[in-house]
Parts: C-alpha cells; structure tokens; sequence
C-alpha cells in the first residue's frame, strides 16, 4: 500500500508540476526548427504565435485529461492557488494589481465572480434540500405518531370548525406545516404579531395572517397572500424551485449596486473609473459567495462559529479592499465600509423580498 502511494503521489506529482504559478507550462521549450503541428509554422516557445497550439505529446493520461476538462470548464490553473489566498487575506492588493495591469497571474474577476455564485447556488440548494429531507422525516414521524393515537382511540370525534368542516393540523404540531423547520418561540412570536394564525376560513385554508377588519383593497391583498402561502404549504418543493431558478438572476443584481455605491463614495476619485469599480466589486462579491458557501456546508456544531466569523470577517474584508484599492486612510475606509455595507446590506434585503415575491406569484 505505501508503494502504492508513493508511486502514485509521486505521478501526481510530477503531472502537476507542469504548471508554474502562473498557469505557464513547465516543460522544456521544443528545439529550434519545430514546426507547429496544427498550422506548421516554426515554433517560438510552448505556445504557436501563429495559431496559440500549445506544443506538447497530446498523449496523455487519464488523470491528465480529466484535469483538462475540469480546467476547460473553470480555466483554472496555477493562478487559482494564487487568487484564492489573495482573495480572503490581501482583497486590495488583488484587485490593485489586476487594475494596474498584472492580471496574466490571477483569475479573471468576472470569471472568478461566475463561478463563485455557481458555488454559492449549489451549497445552498443543498443545505435547504437538507433541511426540507429533515423537516419531512420528523413529519412523517409525528404523523406515525398521531396515526397510532387513532388506532388507540378508534370512536374518539374528529375536531372540527363552527361550520363543521374539519380543522387541519395546528402549525404546531407539524413541521410540514410551513416549508422548513421553524422553531415555537418563532411561531409564537409571528402570532402575537400577527403574522401567523392557526385559524382556517369559510374553505378549510389555513390563514396565515389574519385579515381582520380591513379596507376592502387590503383584505384582497391578504387573501392573495394567504391563497399562495397555502400553495407553498401544499408544494414546497416547487416553491424552492421557483425560488432558486429567480435566485441567481437577481444575485448579479448585486454587482452593479455596490458598484454604484463604490462610485459614489469615491466620485472625487477622477482616476477611478466605472470599470474600476466593476472589478472591486466582483472581487469582492466572489469573496462573500466563497466564504457563505463554506459556512453553509459545515457540519452542524461548526456552523454557527462559521456564521460569527462569516459575519464579522465580511466588512474587515471591504475595510482592507477600500485602504488597498482606493489608498483611503483609515478613518476614511471605516467610514466608507460603513456605508457601502449598509447600502449593500439593504440592497440585499431588497432584492430578498422580491425574490420571494416572485416566488409567491410564480407558484
């Protein structure tokens, strides 16, 4: 076994060492007079200036072609092991560099950005699909429960409203009730305010908030509302879906916005440009789809010092991003990180309450 591993350590090895950190192929350059295979015109370096083929023995491993595919895909090579460190611990620099003009050394921002949210994305539909598989395995359990209570007390009557229609489960004693799991002191606190109620109207359906005695324009409002919430109730995978495939659309919404807010903290700046920003703000917004994306595949005792850090690490992380970038002193950078954070923090409460409303009136 140690053979084993000695020798396919030391092949993958050698395979990865044909990258430098730049993403430059480490092999000997061909001798003078090769010509190109592709175009054959004579060879200067790894590369063909005529046609960009690379100049290499095309026969390779499987464990090569793989890389190449997963390369393909991302194009990432040497330069993601130098842009993630960069990314979390020196943000300014790494965007500093790419704006003066080194950028053959590190991953495009927009590609970097792409990819992050397609990280971010995936983590997320999993840990909701996680968590929607354990809200339904206990419901399933409760309902086991509640069915051998029935079997126990075969004659006992069956509870019902003042119009004599039955009265389904209470949110309480089902956590299928409403899409996830959500906690009684939650539960209560939404009913004492009004935004929960286990009461059903003329047709059987829940209320989820209680109408009251409002304006005829608003009861309509509220019976829409409650009308869709019972839809998701019914179909809370559907409602993920419908959620998730408007998710990634507006998240890009957020780099235009903390652009602006960038542009508008630094309109002074008459060296700084839209682009500039642009590149900031990918930068960083790939930075926060990379570290939530962690946090939220973390096993469950992990996850809430991951959450803290995430919280706390996130501004330090655009602190150091605006005194890299924009050479801010400090007061001025915690000034600005403030107000960026908040424009964005709000932004992204924004842009939340319409995702969800799209979600309501897709279902």
């Amino acid at each position: 076994m140690k053979e084993l591993e000695a020798i396919s350590g030391g092949a993958l090895g050698g395979w990865m060492a044909r990258f430098k950190s730049d993403g430059r192929s480490s092999h000997p350059a061909p001798p003078p007079g090769t010509k190109c295979d592709n175009c054959e015109t004579e060879l200067v370096g790894h590369y063909c200036h005529a046609c960009g083929q690379e100049a290499s023995d095309h026969h390779k491993s499987i464990l090569h072609v793989t890389w190449e595919a997963i390369e393909g895909m991302f194009h990432f090579d040497g330069r993601l092991w130098r842009t993630l460190p960069w990314l979390f611990a020196r943000p300014g620099t790494l965007s500093r560099e790419y704006l003066d003009g080194k950028r053959a050394r590190h991953v495009p921002p927009f590609r970097l950005f792409l990819v992050s949210l397609l990280l971010f994305i995936l983590s997320a539909e999993v840990v909701i699909h996680r968590a929607m598989h354990d809200a339904q395995h206990k419901g399933d359990h409760a309902a086991q429960g509640q069915h051998g209570d029935a079997k126990a007390a075969p004659h006992g009557p069956a509870k019902t409203d003042e119009h004599g229609k039955p009265v389904p489960p209470s949110i309480n004693g089902s956590v299928r009730a409403i899409p996830g799991e959500v906690t009684n002191d939650i539960q209560q606190q939404m009913k004492e305010g009004g935004l929960l109620s286990d009461g059903v109207d003329a047709n059987g359906k829940r209320t989820f908030i209680d109408v009251g005695e409002v304006e005829p324009t608003e009861r309509a409002k509220l019976e829409w509302f409650n009308t869709q919430l019972n839809k998701v109730v019914a179909t809370p995978g559907y409602f993920v879906a419908v959620v998730f495939g408007w998710g990634h659309r507006l998240a890009v919404f957020l780099l235009p916005i903390l652009a602006l807010s960038l542009g508008a903290c630094y309109f002074y700046r008459r060296k700084f440009y839209m682009y500039d920003h642009l590149i900031v703000s990918m930068n960083y917004l790939s930075f926060i789809f990379l570290l939530w994306a962690v946090v939220m595949i973390l096993p469950a005792p992990a996850r809430d010092i991951g959450v803290l850090v995430a919280l706390l690490w996130a501004p330090v992380n655009l602190f150091m991003t605006l005194r890299g970038v924009y050479g801010s002193n400090v007061f001025g950078a915690l000034l600005k990180t403030t107000i960026v954070w908040f424009s964005a923090q709000l932004a992204f409460v924004f842009l939340l309450a319409g995702l969800l409303w799209l979600g309501l009136s897709q279902i």
